[in-house]
C-alpha cells in the first residue's frame, strides 16, 4: 500500500475515534442545525400545524350544478400537501365580519354566474381574499388553492377552457417554504459542520501539545491534514438524515430530487469547507473560537447566499462576489432542484464546486502547515506588550 495513502487512512480512522470518544463535541453538530430548523418552524409555520386552515367558502351561484358542486368537492378533499385547506361554507356577511377581525385567513368565493359561465364556455373567475398578514403566509395560503384550482380544470374542463396562469407549467405539488427548509438547513449544517470538524481536529493538536510530534515526524505532513479533513466530510453528515426525518414528520414531506445529486454537490461543497476548517484551525489555535467562526460564516451564507434574506442587505458588490463562490452554485442546483425539478443547471454547478473542492484539498494542507508555523496569537500578544510599553 501507498506510504501516503496509509498516512491519510491512519489520520482519518484517528480522528472519527477521537470524535467518538467526546460525544459532547459531536452533539454540537446535530443539535444547533436542529435549533434552526425548530425555530424557522415555529416563526414561519403558523398555517401548518393542525386539522387544517379555517377557509371560508362563500357560494353565490343560486343555480349550482356539475361544475359548482365540483369545484366545491374538490375545495373539501383531504389534502396531504400541507398547508390543507377546511372550508366552512358561510355567507357573505359573515365571511367578511371574521376576516376583517382576522378570525379567519383565507375567503373563496364562488360568484354568481360561475355555472352558467362554464357551462356556455364563457368568462369567469372566482374571489380569493387572502389576508397579507407577511409575504410569507400570504404566499403559502394562495398555493393550495391554486393546487386545487389546477386540479378543478384538469378533471372537469381539460380541453375547452382557458386560466389566468400558467397551467403548463404548474406543477401538481407545489412544495410550500417550510417543505424545503430543511433541505436549505442541511447545507448550513454541513458547512458548520466540515468548518467545525476540520477546525478542531487542528486545534486539538495545539491544544494537546502534539502538533510539533506531527510536523517533525518522517510522515507529510500535507497528508496527515488531509486525512483530517475527510474525516470532518464524514462527521458533516450526521445532521441531514435527522432533519429530513424531523420535517416528514412535521410537515409530510420527503424533499423533491434524487439523493445522488444532494450527495454529490453537498460532498464536494463539504470538502470545500473543511479545507477552509483546517486552515482556521492553524490560524486561531483554539476551539472555543473555531465555534464561533463556522457557525457565523455558515449560517452567513446560508441566510444571504441561500435567499433567505435578500443581497442588497450587504451590498451589490457582495451579489457579484458571490456567483463566483461555490455555495452559490450548490444552493441554487439543490433548490431549483426541489422547486422546479430541473437540473439545467447542474453541470455548471458541479464543475464549479468540484473546481473549488480539487483545489482546497490540494492547497489548503500547504497553506495550514506553512500557517501552523506561526503563532499569529502570540505575535497579537507581542504586538500588544509593545502598545502598551509605549
Amino acid at each position: 500500500m501507498n506510504q501516503s495513502f496509509r498516512v491519510v487512512k491512519a489520520c482519518f480512522f484517528k480522528e472519527l475515534r477521537v470524535w467518538r470518544r467526546n460525544p459532547r463535541k459531536l452533539m454540537l453538530v446535530i443539535l444547533l442545525p436542529l435549533m434552526f430548523f425548530i425555530g424557522f418552524s415555529l416563526l414561519m409555520g403558523g398555517v401548518y400545524y393542525g386539522a387544517g386552515v379555517d377557509t371560508a367558502l362563500v357560494v353565490e351561484e343560486q343555480n349550482p350544478g356539475l361544475y359548482t358542486n365540483g369545484l366545491i368537492e374538490i375545495l373539501q378533499e383531504s389534502d396531504t400537501i400541507p398547508p390543507r385547506l377546511n372550508p366552512i361554507p358561510m355567507d357573505a356577511e359573515t365571511a367578511d365580519a371574521l376576516f376583517q377581525s382576522g378570525d379567519i385567513l383565507l375567503v373563496i368565493t364562488i360568484p354568481e354566474g360561475f355555472e352558467e359561465a362554464l357551462a356556455s364556455n364563457g368568462t369567469t373567475s372566482i374571489h380569493i381574499q387572502v389576508a397579507n398578514i407577511h409575504e410569507d403566509l400570504t404566499k403559502n395560503l394562495r398555493m393550495p388553492v391554486i393546487r386545487k384550482i389546477d386540479i378543478f380544470y384538469q378533471t372537469y374542463l381539460p380541453n375547452h377552457s382557458l386560466v389566468d396562469f400558467e397551467i403548463e407549467t404548474l406543477r401538481p405539488f407545489s412544495p410550500p417554504r417550510l417543505g424545503y427548509m430543511a433541505w436549505t438547513i442541511a447545507i448550513y449544517s454541513i458547512m458548520f459542520s466540515a468548518i467545525f470538524a476540520a477546525g478542531s481536529a487542528m486545534t486539538q493538536e495545539f491544544e494537546q501539545k502534539t502538533m510539533n510530534e506531527l510536523t517533525l515526524s518522517n510522515q507529510p505532513p500535507q497528508y496527515i491534514y488531509i486525512g483530517k479533513m475527510f474525516s470532518a466530510v464524514v462527521i458533516s453528515f450526521i445532521a441531514p438524515p435527522i432533519l429530513f426525518t424531523l420535517s416528514y414528520l412535521m410537515f409530510g414531506i420527503w424533499p423533491l430530487g434524487d439523493l445522488l445529486t444532494f450527495f454529490l454537490l453537498t460532498t464536494l461543497l463539504s470538502l470545500f469547507c473543511s479545507g477552509i476548517g483546517i486552515i482556521a484551525g492553524a490560524v486561531f489555535r483554539n476551539s472555543v473560537f473555531v465555534v464561533p467562526v463556522a457557525a457565523l460564516g455558515g449560517i452567513f451564507y446560508w441566510i444571504v447566499g441561500g435567499g433567505i434574506a435578500p443581497l442588497e442587505l450587504v451590498g451589490s458588490s457582495f451579489g457579484a462576489f458571490n456567483e463566483y463562490l461555490p455555495v452559490a452554485n450548490v444552493y441554487r442546483s439543490l433548490i431549483r432542484m426541489f422547486i422546479d425539478g430541473s437540473y439545467s443547471w447542474l453541470i455548471v454547478d458541479i464543475s464549479v464546486i468540484g473546481i473549488f473542492a480539487l483545489v482546497f484539498v490540494v492547497l489548503s494542507p500547504f497553506v495550514a502547515h506553512r500557517v501552523a508555523q506561526v503563532n499569529f496569537g502570540q505575535k497579537l500578544q507581542n504586538l500588544r506588550s509593545r502598545r502598551k510599553r509605549k
